[in-house]
């Protein structure tokens, strides 16, 4: 019973009119970042979208107040850096509403002209990477969702759970929980200060973890597109001898549909790593601070048990979040890497002289990989993500020997 209701939302979250991106659409759009709706409904979302950067400003505020609190500064760090993230991969649909249009009608048009055609083969190929995208969208969504969960439930068992709460208490002192550390210009150890602060962190983590998880498949299904269509070009190039007898005009009619797709998958591709290089710039700078404070919180002492329950689950998210854009963007790379042998492994022997001169033109353009930027000093790759995590290890290292040398 439970799995037909998830079945049957599934299904509503799809869109015929965008193939592959549809659930994708829907979350973009609930959350106010497709903003196709009427007027007030955007100025409403773009309140809460200032609010987020007002937010953001009053935790960076509570971290200067916590300098001298090991454990909890780097909680803060830890979520301030990540709602810097967010700020910037909600701010970047929205100011930039028009190229995220532009790439997703793109997209969106080549699909359906793919399934007007009919191809067998072709259909087979958009299948496969969308049910793929559909498995990462939804897993991803789940996993987003309980570390949110996890975010907000945590500090409330660390108020009836620990030892040290119930003593604070009995010394009629009201250690109330916090979900986020963040200033507010009023009292929030007191009611109603803190029933107000609470309810606006958990409206900001809600939002903010919403942001994330959608902004993050949006990315993943564009990467899994561009991947796909790849093998679709790289297959077209294999096929353009398909009949043995084929006559001139229909050779030039295949070289025309593989310049035609490479210069479209190009043309995404370029406005696509426009949209995602400064974002994963700061992205990659910023997973590696949040993982090395992370690790660095769980080895101090004073952590208790439920807190240290979240840094795990956080920890585990951040780094499955820089593992799905790394492997995808090496998984672009590789495909891109690729296309070329379609050439070579279609029937070329056949062709005359003038049809391999086509054909070397095509060998040459289509022998250009691409690369999913993070900035301009790095790019998506498994490597990268290599680095990162040694680099947060490297830093998790000098900080426990700098301990060791203090005590």
């Amino acid at each position: 019973m439970l799995l037909d209701r998830v079945i049957s939302f599934a299904k509503r979250l799809e869109d015929p009119k965008h193939p592959l991106l549809g659930p994708n659409l829907k979350g973009l759009y609930l959350f106010g970042l497709w903003q196709t709706g009427s007027r007030y409904r955007k100025i409403a979302y773009n309140i809460v979208h200032v609010t987020t950067i007002f937010f953001v400003i009053s935790q960076i505020t509570e971290l200067y107040f916590l300098r001298h609190d090991l454990n909890k500064a780097l909680s803060n760090s830890s979520l301030t850096t990540l709602s810097v993230i967010c700020c910037m991969k909600c701010f970047s649909f929205v100011l930039l509403q028009p190229t995220w249009c532009k790439l997703v009608k793109g997209i969106s048009a080549e699909e359906l002209r793919e399934i007007t055609i009919q191809n067998s083969r072709s259909l087979k190929i958009m299948e496969g990477y969308t049910k793929y995208s559909r498995i990462i969208t939804y897993l991803y969504w789940m996993l987003v969702g309980s570390t949110n969960t996890i975010l907000v439930v945590a500090p409330f068992l660390n108020y009836f759970l620990t030892s040290s709460y119930s003593d604070d208490t009995d010394a009629n002192v009201d250690p109330y929980p916090q979900i986020m550390s963040s200033w507010f210009p009023f009292n929030t150890e007191k009611n109603p200060g803190y029933i107000v602060a609470t309810l606006i962190q958990i409206v900001m983590s809600v939002q903010g973890a919403a942001v994330i998880a959608i902004f993050d498949t949006c990315a993943v299904a564009i990467m899994s597109f561009l991947k796909g269509q790849m093998i679709l070009l790289k297959q077209k190039c294999m096929l353009i001898f398909e009949n043995e007898n084929e006559d001139y005009e229909q050779f030039l009619k295949n070289i025309k549909e593989c310049h035609r797709h490479h210069n479209f998958l190009i043309e995404q591709y370029e406005i696509f790593d426009s949209l995602l290089s400064p974002i994963m710039f700061l992205y990659v700078l910023g997973c590696s601070m949040t993982i090395c404070c992370s690790v660095v919180q769980l080895s101090l002492d004073e952590t208790t048990y439920t807190q240290k329950l979240w840094v795990i689950q956080y920890t585990i998210g951040l780094v499955f979040q820089l593992f799905m854009y790394c492997w995808h963007g090496n998984d672009v790379f590789l495909e891109s890497n690729d296309i070329d042998q379609g050439v070579y492994a279609s029937y070329w022997w056949r062709a005359t002289v003038q049809m391999r001169r086509q054909l070397i033109l095509l060998a040459g353009k289509l022998n250009k990989p691409v690369y999913l930027n993070a900035g301009p000093f790095t790019c998506l790759s498994v490597p990268t993500f290599v680095s990162v995590i040694k680099g947060s290890y490297s830093f998790f290292t000098l900080f426990s020997q700098m301990q060791e040398e203090n005590d």
